[in-house]
């Protein structure tokens, strides 16, 4: 290209990679030697902070269930009730009827609308949903049968241990 010439790199610019940690930089190292040392083990700090937040305790299992059946006369809903007072995280859902029997499922502010399969059982996994205390968990059958409900994962104690 004519009369295009390079841009002079600047020293101090430096790409900043978001999962790297920005480098530490000790302008006066010779007359300083154990700031650099200071200053890493403070950042050091910073960084090992987030990991207890970031952890995830999977000893609180969830396992929620509730089988009902059904009749023309009176189709009701299938409720489960939470277990835990904190969040929870589910991660399998296991509902059980009549061959192609039609339903919805209610989880939170999620909507599904379900045909069990000739297997009798549809499963639904890997998946993460955090539902808290209040959300619903409630599956609505068309037909008549007997109906199953399961929700399987852990209580969400990350900043708010039990």
């Amino acid at each position: 290209m004519f009369g295009h010439t390079p841009r002079a790199k600047n020293p101090f610019e430096q790409e900043i990679h978001t999962r790297h940690l920005a480098p530490i930089d000790v302008k006066d190292i010779e007359t300083a030697p154990m700031k650099y040392v200071a200053l890493a083990l403070v950042q050091l700090r910073e960084e090992l902070k987030r990991i207890p937040v970031m952890l995830a305790d999977r000893s609180r299992r969830v396992d929620e269930y509730n089988v009902q059946s059904m009749t023309v006369e009176s189709l009701t809903q299938v409720l489960v009730q939470p277990q835990f007072e904190t969040g929870e995280i589910i991660e399998s859902i296991l509902v059980t009827g009549p061959t192609a029997g039609v339903t919805s499922l209610q989880l939170g502010d999620r909507f599904w609308s379900l045909v069990i399969p000739s297997t009798g059982f549809v499963i639904i996994s890997p998946i993460a949903i955090m539902l808290s205390r209040n959300d619903n968990r409630i599956l609505t059958p068309a037909s008549a049968g007997e109906w199953s409900l399961e929700l399987m994962g852990y209580a969400d104690t990350r900043g708010n241990p039990i």
